[in-house]
């Protein structure tokens, strides 16, 4: 590896950039590496729509789930999909216990439910892609899980 890439891979680590797309409709997807220190399989990567300061949901997806996500969005979105959530050894978690994420294919595209769970309360942000975003929002949960693996001690 030569330090031009060594470097890269360092400032990627220490300044994760979000990946964003807003509809023209309005209302923002973001992707982006949480960036903390987590035990291998439990780092995470959040997956957050907005419409305004009010109306917001994020899931936090861990590098345990990110695979069956990405693997999911590979492919054109066919069926509803939900994410079920593991621990890091391959366990199931209870339903929505840290929220959830859902696709749901539509004509020309589909559409993403984010859940967010937080101390009882339930928030639910659902945005509509296009077909042409589907492979750049793979793409960056992937870069963004391959950051957060790198946060994992």
């Amino acid at each position: 590896m030569d330090f031009r890439t060594a470097l890269n891979g360092l400032l990627g680590q220490l300044t994760p950039q979000p990946w964003e797309y807003t509809a023209p409709g309005g209302g923002t997807l973001t992707v982006i590496p949480a960036g903390l220190r987590e035990d291998p399989g439990q780092a995470e990567v959040y997956v957050r729509i907005t419409f305004s300061k009010t109306q917001a949901a994020q899931c936090a997806v861990t590098t345990t789930d990110l695979p069956n996500l990405i693997a999911t969005l590979s492919e054109p979105v066919t069926s509803e999909w939900e994410l079920v959530a593991h621990w890091a050894d391959g366990t199931p978690k209870p339903d929505l216990l840290d929220g959830g994420i859902a696709l749901e294919p539509v004509f020309g595209g589909f559409t993403i439910t984010v859940t967010s769970e937080n101390g009882g309360s339930t928030a639910t942000a659902t945005m509509g892609l296009p077909e042409q975003q589907r492979m750049p929002l793979a793409s960056a949960l992937r870069r963004a899980m391959d950051v957060a693996r790198d946060w994992e001690s």
